[in-house]
């Protein structure tokens, strides 16, 4: 990352800033209007001198201006929000300048102005801005036509949106909080299950659904386990499912891992922090003829039949779970050995 600074737009700063939006009308049209000259700055400075609205410089290290981002809209209350505008300065794009300076905004709007959300509404055809917010955290939440308009014509625009929850969901004391409890057996397990499974097959399209099953250690009786419920649904086309799955399961209090790299599985949370307290259920979507459908099943399956290696299983994850009570993905990975064995032993004993 280049070394920068955020800094609030000063009065001062016309001459530079305007020399700067000259050099770069190729990079800007046809994506946003920026001031041009100097009626247009004056115009632009003193909105951006209201409590609702801020405006600040990505400076290099030598204070020349490499880009701007606008806070604009800022709306208190019960919605805690903005809306987000930027454009980079043609010397600097595509060396990083926006990103890092993109980080410190975040730091800025979440932290210090203390927002809940930042709302960046792009033209779906500007692909560097699209993946200048989506690798800095950003979800995209919908397309609308004839959303803005710009250069005196309507134009669609993407929606990409982050809240604070997203902002902090990696940092230290999030993680800590989201930590591995493994509690005795619940016999209540199996019902939240079928409760949680009615749920969803009112909500997603019964045409597309295959099967649905209580699948991990809640599934198998007597089993200590973390008290998540895990669900698994088959579906014809993971593709097809994707955006309507992501949108019910949203108002069902899931959140989505858009960062997931296995694309043969959608996987949702419920509860994780910080969007809740703890976790109480995961989802997760795959099509019947992947690894997962068939593996979390004979898993599954072959430990409610064999109570010797359910009860080795036991063992494995208390012990598993203490070393790595603030990691998942390392208590995950140390059980694979185990799982692998016990696959192969489903499949011989078949």
């Amino acid at each position: 990352m280049p070394a920068i600074q955020l800094r609030e737009l000063k009065k001062e700063d016309m001459p530079a800033f305007l020399a700067a939006i000259q050099s770069s009308q190729s990079l800007h049209t046809p994506w946003v209007k920026a001031p041009l000259t100097p009626d247009e700055f004056d115009e632009f400075f003193q909105r951006f001198q209201q409590p609702n609205q801020k405006s600040f410089l990505v400076c290099d290290m030598f204070g020349a201006i490499a880009g701007v981002f606008n806070v604009s809209e800022i709306v208190r209350g019960a919605f805690q929000n903005a809306y987000l505008g930027f454009y980079v300065i043609n010397d600097f794009s595509e060396k990083g300048y926006m990103s890092a300076g993109l980080k410190l905004l975040l730091k800025k709007v979440f932290l210090e102005l203390e927002l809940h959300r930042l709302e960046a509404n792009i033209q779906p055809q500007n692909k560097n801005s699209i993946n200048l917010v989506k690798r800095n955290g950003f979800r995209y939440e919908g397309y609308s036509p004839r959303y803005l308009k710009i250069n005196g014509e309507w134009r669609g625009h993407e929606h990409w949106a982050m809240t604070l929850e997203d902002y902090i969901r990696d940092d230290e004391a999030t993680l800590m909080k989201d930590h591995i409890n493994i509690v005795p057996y619940r016999a209540e397990w199996p019902t939240l299950a079928d409760s949680e499974i009615a749920l969803l097959k009112s909500i997603l399209p019964a045409r597309k659904i295959i099967d649905i099953q209580h699948v991990g250690s809640t599934a198998i009786p007597g089993m200590p386990a973390k008290p998540i419920i895990d669900i698994q649904i088959a579906v014809d086309s993971l593709e097809d499912v994707k955006s309507i799955a992501i949108a019910e399961l949203e108002k069902l209090d899931y959140v989505y891992w858009d960062k997931n790299p296995d694309s043969t599985r959608l996987f949702f949370a419920k509860g994780m922090p910080p969007y809740g307290e703890k976790r109480t259920h995961h989802v997760h979507i795959v099509e019947p003829a992947s690894h997962h459908w068939r593996d979390k099943i004979a898993f599954r399956d072959y430990l409610r039949t064999h109570p010797n290696t359910a009860k080795e299983y036991e063992n494995l994850k208390i012990q598993l779970a203490k070393e790595h009570q603030y990691d998942r993905e390392k208590y995950t990975d140390a059980k694979k050995e185990f799982i692998t064995k016990i696959l192969r032993l489903a499949r011989e004993n078949k």
